[in-house]
């Protein structure tokens, strides 16, 4: 998600001398014009493909600022130090300094964000609570309840009471939420700097802070590791068969789906939720763990259409391209594919660069 990136300096709580304000003022203006001209550019340039449209952006941004918000309270509940002052402004703040571009709560809010729809338009398209082959997952009752029970939970607490998608801390990659947790906690001691705490105080009061907040998130909570419990549970009873595949996704469960096919397939539950979120990936997928040409059709047209943001190529004639390129392609072709995910992510990143892919 493109933001811009804002050089207005931190409004202290001491006044400046007018002229000096005045001057500051002038300079954030200036720099405030570059940026925006900057991002204009970035903005108008970029592909309909990326498919951040204002629904999307206004998805993530909120999940950007409810997550930030999350953050700055499990550190003002960790430290005392840092529990002063007005809750919920820290957002604009990690904005402007450019802080949103040194992590990847952008890109985790936009995957988020972009789930959510997904999982809504397949419900829509299947027109029916439940597919039919994901009845046996039934939290209540049934052999898989307790793992069901575990994803729906970890489900509805993706959720606001209003329907919108949240973004947990837990499902925040780790690298990610370390690097979140620190500039927060920044935020928070350089807002206590100008308010004229002890620096050297505030320090080690934000590493003990960021330490204690760290270990207190449980990644045992998440969605990832209740949605692969489940499929292993799955598995293991030699159900994990095209039909519940396809009752899954036609549920809209698409957190569950990831697992099951990463459990299939061999690759983590990250990369297969990622490549859930386009039609051809998705199709590879599908080859790699070997399912029924039929079932597999069905399941790209379903993906596509959802995916459909109304430019480009029918989504109709698209899936029926991919289907026609599903049976040339041979299962050991689309495994060595799939299974590059499991590569260590800087060098498959370089491998892709230099096959210009």
């Amino acid at each position: 998600m493109t933001v811009p990136q804002s050089s207005i300096p931190f409004v202290p709580s001491r006044p400046l001398p007018s002229g000096d304000a005045l001057l500051s003022a002038a300079h954030g203006a200036e720099a405030l014009l570059g940026d925006r001209v900057a991002a204009a550019g970035i903005e108008l340039a970029r592909p309909p493909s990326f498919g951040i449209d204002d629904e999307m952006r206004a998805r993530a941004g909120q999940l950007i600022r409810a997550t930030i918000d999350a953050t700055e309270l499990a550190l003002r509940t960790a430290e005392p130090m840092f529990d002063d002052g007005p809750t919920g402004e820290l957002g604009e703040r990690f904005i402007a300094a450019g802080l949103l571009a040194r992590t990847g709560l952008a890109a985790a809010a936009l995957l988020r964000a972009e789930e959510h729809r997904l999982a809504a338009a397949l419900v829509r398209g299947a027109g029916e609570i439940e597919g039919p082959g994901a009845q046996r997952l039934d939290p209540i009752g049934g052999e898989f309840a307790a793992e069901s029970f575990a994803v729906r939970a970890a489900e509805a607490a993706r959720i606001e009471r209003t329907g919108d998608p949240l973004l947990p801390l837990h499902d925040v990659p780790a690298e990610d939420r370390h690097a979140l947790f620190w500039q927060v906690a920044a935020c928070l001691a350089d807002r206590a700097l100008w308010q004229g705490r002890e620096e050297t105080d505030l320090h080690r009061a934000a590493g003990a802070a960021v330490a204690r907040a760290l270990a207190a998130v449980d990644d045992g909570e998440g969605i990832a590791p209740a949605a692969m419990r489940l499929a292993h549970r799955v598995d293991g009873a030699r159900q994990l068969d095209d039909a519940l595949l396809a009752g899954t996704l036609a549920a809209g469960r698409v957190a569950s789906l990831a697992g099951m096919l990463a459990v299939r397939v061999g690759i983590p539950f990250d990369d297969a939720r990622a490549m859930i979120t386009d039609a051809a990936r998705f199709a590879v997928l599908l080859r790699a763990c070997e399912v029924d040409r039929g079932i597999a059709a069905a399941m790209v047209l379903a993906l596509a259409l959802a995916l459909d943001r109304g430019y480009g190529a029918d989504p109709s004639d698209h899936a029926a391209t991919l289907v026609e390129g599903y049976n040339a392609l041979t299962v050991e072709r689309a495994r060595a594919e799939v299974r590059r995910a499991r590569l260590e992510p800087h060098y498959r990143d370089a491998l892709a660069a230099l096959t210009g892919r």
